[in-house]
């Protein structure tokens, strides 16, 4: 008995070893995964963690350092003064900066901007995969929807085929109708086949933005439900200059060239810093005086220590020259950012208006297609109809269906480049849904 449940233990480990990834994500769990699995987020996550260690690197240089020194030396002979062949030391210092020209403080808001800009380059960069993902989520789903239509496309045809040999059978149809129908049926297969291979690239799209391993498997669905954009232009606007990441990440590579500058600057004053330190000296390894000399071998002193460099052949006023254009050409690239990013918005959202009234006109287009299919399907059964209107209106109603599908997706795909524009994250593309 216990060697027959050793056996079934064993072979149900087995077989939850050998199972494989199997998940369903829809639009939002999609976003969702990616930016918690996706290897590009990680790694500008990595970097901003990097750069706040560079902050607290710069805010501990306020603070004092203490260094500490030993030294041993052994002569060939005794020396004059001491008799003996052995000199040790021990020297502590503990060095405490005073004034250094506003240097330190510059280097600290450096870093501390230099953070700043590594944390927009996240949300940035956050906000690239999540556009990503979401044009790979619609590729994909448009690819369905054209796969359900190229299906009932083909049915048609099939249909249509029936209809033609049994015609040409009776001899109500010539054989050319019948030829013609078989045509239209290979046409439909064609294109249903291009459309299952589209959707089958864009899921391993999908499955490598998020990080899914290859050779497992995921399923994603979602619907192209298009949806007008509500904002005004005015609020678009307002926002992107808010939250847009690359316009920050400009304003604070303007503040870093300033910082720079001030660095720069401080090279002009003095440094002033105050000393502490404790020697001591002897002839043997602990450095705790000698035969000759068995006490006063240690002491301690403070004191101020100034250094000012006064002359470096103009070498400060260049660099200095050099800060300041770098400063002014970030400001000017500041305001460049401000024009694109005011272009992308009004761009954007004139697409998604746009789209949104194409989606309009196609599903009436495809309303009327489909009715005019019916009526010419009917006509060719009672006769009072040519084969080639119906395969017409057949045709048109294919390419209805097709056109109404990638209205649709390109309307949610214009809306998604709008969020993406004015720097806000939504990952199921609803208006009063967003994510931090």
């Amino acid at each position: 008995m216990r060697v027959l449940r050793h056996i079934l233990l064993c072979a149900a480990l087995c077989a939850h070893a050998g199972t494989t990834f199997a998940a369903s994500f829809d639009m939002e769990q999609a976003v969702l995964r990616a930016l918690e699995k996706n290897p590009s987020v990680h790694s500008t996550y990595l970097g901003a963690e990097a750069a706040e260690h560079g902050r607290k690197a710069a805010l501990s240089a306020f603070g004092p350092t203490i260094s500490a020194e030993y030294g041993y030396d052994r002569y060939n002979k005794d020396r004059p003064s001491r008799y003996e062949r052995n000199a040790t030391s021990f020297n502590v210092r503990m060095s405490q900066p005073l004034f250094t020209g506003w240097q330190l403080l510059s280097e600290y808001q450096k870093a501390r901007l230099q953070q700043e800009y590594q944390q927009l380059r996240l949300e940035a960069q956050r906000l690239e995969t999540v556009l990503q993902v979401q044009q790979a989520f619609l590729a994909h789903a448009k690819a369905q929807e054209s796969i359900r239509s190229g299906k009932r496309a083909l049915e048609r045809a099939k249909n249509q085929f029936d209809m033609a040999k049994k015609a040409w059978e009776v001899g109500l149809a010539p054989r050319l109708d019948m030829l013609q129908a078989e045509v239209e049926v290979a046409r439909a297969e064609a294109a249903l086949i291009s459309h299952e291979n589209e959707r089958d690239v864009y899921c391993e799209r999908l499955n490598s933005l998020l990080d899914i391993p290859a050779g497992e498997k995921a399923s994603y669905v979602g619907r192209l439900d298009a949806h007008p954009f509500k904002r005004t232009l005015e609020q678009c606007l307002e926002r992107a200059l808010e939250r847009r990441p690359d316009l920050l990440m400009a304003r604070k590579s303007a503040q870093i060239a300033m910082a720079d500058l001030g660095i720069v600057k401080s090279r002009f004053w003095p440094r002033v810093s105050a000393v502490l330190g404790w020697t001591t000296t002897g002839s043997h390894l602990g450095a705790d005086g000698s035969r000759y000399s068995r006490k006063d071998y240690s002491y301690a002193n403070v004191g101020l220590s100034l250094s000012w460099t006064l002359f470096t052949s103009g070498e400060r006023m260049h660099l200095a020259r050099q800060a300041r254009r770098q400063a002014d050409a970030m400001e000017a690239a500041v305001r460049a950012a401000i024009n694109d990013s005011t272009y992308l918005v009004r761009s954007c959202l004139i697409s998604v208006q746009d789209a949104y009234r194409t989606v309009l006109v196609s599903e009436k287009a495809v309303a009327s297609a489909r009715e005019s299919y019916a009526n010419a399907r009917m006509r060719y059964a009672v006769q009072s109809g040519t084969y080639l209107e119906m395969l017409t209106a057949q045709s048109a109603l294919s390419d209805a269906e097709l056109a109404e599908i990638s209205s649709r997706a390109e309307c949610l795909l214009s809306i998604a480049r709008l969020y993406q524009s004015m720097g806000e994250l939504h990952p199921a593309l609803l208006e009063g849904k967003t994510y931090a």
